[in-house]
Parts: structure tokens; C-alpha cells; sequence
């Protein structure tokens, strides 16, 4: 949807779009609006859901199937 209202010139309703959704559409979020001049915004939302490394794991190791 937001890629048809930007396609219209309506990249502001785009981003209220998926503003709604931003933690599963945040790369899409933000290349928007970087289009409309709000990098800073933009670069907040990259940095809120960067990917984060998974917590290790308090199980123990085994070398022998099943893995």
C-alpha cells in the first residue's frame, strides 16, 4: 500500500502508513523518510530495531547427532 501511495506522490501518507507497523516495516520506513528529508527520524527508527545478537544459549554443547 505504501508503495502505491508513494507512486501517487503521496509519500507522506506512506509514512503514516507505516508508522503503524514500523517495527516489521522499519527499513521501508525509513527510506521514505529519507525521500521526504527526515533522516534524523529515519535513523532513529534503523537504529531502534537494529538486529540484535541472540542470547546465548545456557544449554550444553553436543558433537554427536542429533544436532
Amino acid at each position: 500500500m505504501a508503495e502505491l501511495l508513494t507512486g501517487a506522490g503521496r509519500t507522506e501518507e506512506a509514512v503514516a502508513v507505516l508508522e503503524r507497523h514500523a517495527s516489521r516495516n522499519s527499513h521501508d520506513l525509513a527510506g521514505y523518510l529519507i525521500d521526504i528529508g527526515r533522516v534524523q527520524d529515519a535513523l532513529t527508527i534503523l537504529q531502534r530495531h537494529a538486529a540484535r545478537p541472540p542470547e546465548p544459549s545456557g544449554g550444553t554443547w553436543h558433537d554427536e547427532p542429533p544436532f
